[in-house]
């Protein structure tokens, strides 16, 4: 029995990932007359619908999803043993923006079974602290952002949800009774962090009922440096999970309450449209996805 062409279901992940005929088309530098006819082919040959067809937009039908994975993963699978047999064919290289936070404390410590994976593809990451660069690169291939309205921007997808929660270091909480109430903090030390300055205003607003004036504390420039001095017993501060869990589990940082007074950040990856015909890109953004 003969198989559908590879190049029709590379067409169909297009079209199944995207929902759309006419973005399959851009992503595959075709036609959209192309996309929907190689469809209408695929649909014949295999005898079932793999689409249902709205008026201007599209959805799959439970068995076009299901063989949307199944292609999906078998394309992915193709192509990183091409990369990872014939490596220097094509050396790509994807820019990638997030904040110095992300990129140190999330991001890098991944990287290692990222290249095992995909040696041909070089991940460059530009922080958003980075202006001079910014100005003179454009738009980067990916980028990680921090809230937003993922429901007007089509091109951004949430990664993932951190948890905002106050920690120190151990030390610290040994040497001075622990704070059982949200407002017992204030008789403490806060690290601020620059670029997340509504953060302490956020959490006292939430869980703080009475009027009180939120002490400033230390002002540093980047999460980073705030570990440091939290883990110095500089003081407490807001820290992110996941970006954070490493220095929770080693136990050098310690949550400060053990009732839950959180707050919550979306996280999300934000591909342009020039990005999503590459092949390269599309690894690395369904890889962070993942």
């Amino acid at each position: 029995m003969k198989r559908p062409r590879l190049n029709i279901l590379r067409t169909f992940e297009a079209a199944g990932r995207r929902l759309s005929f006419s973005l399959a088309a851009q992503d595959l530098n075709i036609s959209q007359a192309a996309v929907s006819q190689q469809m209408r082919q695929l649909e014949a040959y295999l005898d079932t619908a793999l689409f249902i067809r709205h008026h201007r937009r599209l959805s799959l039908t439970s068995t076009g999803q299901a063989y949307l994975d199944t292609v999906h993963e078998a394309l992915d699978r193709l192509d990183s043993v091409t990369d990872q047999l014939f490596p220097g064919q094509h050396h790509q290289t994807v820019t990638l923006r997030c904040t110095s936070g992300v990129a140190a404390l999330w991001l890098v410590p991944k990287l290692k079974a990222f290249r095992k994976l995909h040696r041909n593809i070089e991940i460059r990451i530009k922080t958003l602290e980075q202006i001079d660069d910014k100005q003179k690169e454009g738009v980067p291939d990916l980028e990680i952002l921090i809230g937003g309205d993922a429901d007007k921007d089509s091109n951004r997808v949430k990664l993932f949800t951190s948890i905002i929660t106050p920690v120190c270091s151990p030390e610290l909480l040994a040497q001075r009774q622990s704070p059982k109430r949200a407002d017992d903090i204030l008789e403490f030390e806060l690290i601020h962090v620059l670029g997340y300055d509504d953060d302490w205003h956020r959490w006292f607003r939430n869980h703080v009922k009475n009027d009180v004036s939120m002490p400033r504390g230390l002002l540093v420039d980047g999460s980073l440096i705030a570990i440091e001095a939290a883990q110095r017993g500089d003081g407490i501060m807001l820290g992110r999970r996941p970006l954070i869990d490493n220095y929770l589990e080693s136990g050098e940082l310690v949550e400060v309450f053990s009732t839950p007074y959180h707050l919550q950040a979306d996280y999300y990856l934000r591909q342009p449209e020039k990005s999503m015909a590459k092949r390269e890109c599309k690894i690395v953004a369904d890889w962070l996805r993942a």
